[in-house]
């Protein structure tokens, strides 16, 4: 009971190297071949592209640091309240970035 088919064989890495070469050079060979004559590769069959719309987002935030003046060492350990109306004791200031 001997089996007459052959098996097939995979082919060897020379020979899939030799051919991945060989087609890219003959798809390369091509396209520059279309890009010469004036037609655009990427554009074969489609249409031109609707123009995008840039927006640019601005966002400006402030940033308010407060600095204590010299010779006062004060240390709040709870929430910063404002009801009273006295004299700032504090320098405040404000940049935007």
């Amino acid at each position: 009971m001997t089996d007459s088919r052959r098996s097939a064989r995979r082919p060897g890495p020379g020979t899939v190297l030799w051919g991945s070469v060989a087609l890219f050079a003959v798809l390369f060979a091509l396209l520059t071949l279309q890009l010469s004559s004036g037609a655009d590769p990427t554009l074969s069959g489609a249409t031109a592209a609707a123009p995008v719309q840039v927006r640019k987002v601005i966002k400006r935030r402030i940033v308010t640091t407060i600095v204590p003046r010299p010779g006062t060492t004060s240390v709040s350990s709870g929430p910063v309240t404002s009801s009273t109306a006295e004299a700032p004791a504090e320098a405040v200031t404000t940049s935007a970035s």
